[in-house]
């Protein structure tokens, strides 16, 4: 509204949260110095403190301050060019009763006035809350009416503090905001009120004038909802009738064919355009002109979404109508979070109900896993490199969330059961035929969280791996869509099979070749060393143990060979 050169956030502490992540490009942030005392009297309350670095902030710099609370309403333009004074400041209160509003304040540089306010800071006393920050501006206005303009109460602080001000804030369209340039939301206040929950929700429903003005500042989409389809056709309208009907109006819907077979994306494009949003903003349609799977079929995706965070729903699976609006309230009040998930509500064969698990190691690394649907912050996508292109029979979801608990993300699990899965025995059976090569797969990527003597048992599944999953492997590899850390796993995993195949060289050779891949840490060092060992004898695999046994001191591995001998023994020949 203001459209200013530059935004100064002064703060003792950065902010933290999506929100934050949001704007802070936009800005420039400024470390407040830590205030103690002001002209030796001591400054004990953070409002205290706030209410120096403001005059600070002000004398040094000049130009607009606003408090973190206030929301600006219409420019200051015609404010700043009919000002009569060096400093232009509003009345709290009628008649300015309480006395001046520093929530927002005009000022030149070095202003008389605030030079004069900040000096009457020498007798200074804590115990006197508003003195010096309201009631003294006042004085002085009163004593050099010339120094300062005084703007009657509606320009900044109308609806006041009191119950009946924050309850025509947020509860009453009998006030209309004309005669105001900005609104006072006296956040203090209103989290101790019966208003405390308010959250983006509120600005979609009828509450208030001012609620429903802020709807303009409330991310849009917020949510961006990432569907695959493949063979679901008969499926997806449900999926994507559950988002369409969300009461959180702030979605975005992308779909991703994957070059399906049974004219899914057709399907998708006749259910956009009868349910009237095909053209609307909210959604878009992808065709892979050929097969990519399921996980960069869901990257394609994530990477088109505009939405601050994500939801990759499965065609045949749907949505809770509150999940967003629930899911909106929490992080509107802890804006801090990265990762929401929900109670799974079953349905087709079953109707059980499955409990998302603690997101904590001890659960996820023996196979908790968070539901699919779950609700993560773009950034944290990213940052997790995405959905993992190397498993060749699905298990995306679960390398997923292993590769968020590596990362560590503020997590919350919602109340209730906001998200329905569409249980299949025929889904189950196909899932278990690779089961045991899947999850030995998975648990190698994430050598961070497996200790080394439970991901050795994992490699001897690998190494007998049937010839379908080292054809799926082969195939993974050739594709260009494949990430340089998902190419490096697959090579690994395929230089195992060539070790149980006698093909010692050929698996050196795949080893070689990923050695400068840190992810894998010391499983591809390993048994590099053991293959040299069996082609060139220990002497030659020395140096390499040396360097294994100093950086990963847990493997055990002694500077005689006793350990890698044993394990050039053990290996499958």
């Amino acid at each position: 509204v203001l459209r200013p050169e530059v935004v100064m956030v002064h703060c003792f502490m950065e902010p933290v949260g999506f929100l934050w992540d949001l704007i802070k490009p936009h800005v420039q942030l400024v470390r407040s110095r830590k205030i103690k005392d002001i002209w030796g009297k001591d400054v004990r309350y953070y409002s205290h403190k706030a209410d120096v670095i403001r005059l600070e902030t002000l004398l040094t710099y000049g130009g607009i301050y606003l408090d973190a609370d206030v929301i600006v309403l219409k420019p200051f333009d015609e404010l700043i060019s009919a000002a009569t004074a060096d400093v232009v400041i509003g009345g709290e209160g009628e008649h300015s009763r309480v006395g001046l509003g520093n929530g927002v304040i005009l000022a030149a540089p070095e202003a008389e006035f605030l030079l004069k306010w900040y000096n009457t800071y020498k007798t200074f006393d804590k115990k006197q809350w508003n003195f010096h920050s309201a009631i003294m501006p006042m004085k002085l206005a009163r004593d050099d009416p010339e120094l300062v303009q005084e703007l009657p109460w509606t320009a900044f602080h109308y609806p006041t503090w009191e119950d009946s001000g924050i309850k025509m804030m947020m509860d009453s369209y009998d006030y209309t905001y004309e005669e105001n340039y900005a609104a006072h939301m006296f956040a203090h206040t209103l989290r101790k009120s019966q208003y405390r929950g308010f959250s983006m929700p509120w600005c979609f429903e009828c509450h208030s004038t001012l609620v429903s003005m802020l709807r303009a500042y409330v991310p849009d989409p917020l949510f961006t909802v990432v569907i695959t389809c493949s063979g679901q056709a008969e499926f997806i309208k449900e999926a994507m009738g559950s988002v369409v009907e969300q009461s959180f109006p702030a979605w975005e819907l992308i779909v991703v064919d994957d070059a399906s077979k049974d004219n899914c994306g057709k399907a998708v494009e006749r259910f956009a355009r009868k349910r009237g949003f095909f053209n609307k903003g909210r959604f878009k349609l992808i065709m892979n002109p050929e097969a990519k799977g399921i996980s960069e079929t869901r990257n394609i995706g994530i990477r088109e979404a505009k939405g601050l965070w994500i939801c990759s729903l499965d065609a045949a699976d749907k949505l809770h109508e509150d999940y967003f609006r629930t899911a909106a309230e929490v992080i509107s009040l802890e804006g801090d979070l990265e990762l929401l998930s929900s109670n799974e509500q079953m349905f087709g064969e079953s109707t059980d109900v499955r409990n998302a698990p603690p997101f904590d190691t001890t659960v996820l690394m023996n196979g908790g896993k968070v539901p699919a649907t779950a609700l993560y912050l773009r950034t944290l996508w990213e940052e997790a490199g995405g959905y993992s292109r190397s498993l060749p029979w699905g298990g995306e979801d679960y390398d997923f969330w292993l590769k968020m608990l590596e990362i560590g993300p503020k997590y919350r699990r919602l109340d209730g059961e906001l998200v329905y899965y569409r249980y299949s025995t025929k889904s189950i059976r196909d899932a278990a035929v690779f089961a045991d090569e899947t999850q030995a797969m998975i648990r190698t990527r994430h050598p961070t969280i497996y200790h080394c003597a439970m991901l050795i048992p994992e490699h001897r599944k690998i190494m007998a791996m049937s010839n379908q999953t080292r054809e799926a492997l082969e195939k993974i590899q050739a594709s260009r869509d494949t990430a340089e850390v998902d190419r490096a796993f697959g090579s690994f995993w395929l230089a195992l099979s060539d070790m149980s195949l006698g093909k010692h060289d050929k698996a050196m050779e795949r080893l070689d070749k990923i050695l400068h891949i840190d992810e894998l840490q010391w499983q591809h060092s390993l048994y590099y060393a053991i293959c040299m060992c069996k082609t060139k004898g220990p002497a030659a695999s020395s140096p390499l143990v040396e360097q294994l046994g100093a950086n990963y001191p847990r493997l055990r591995i002694t500077n005689d060979f006793i350990q890698i001998e044993r394990n050039c023994h053990d290996a499958p020949r």
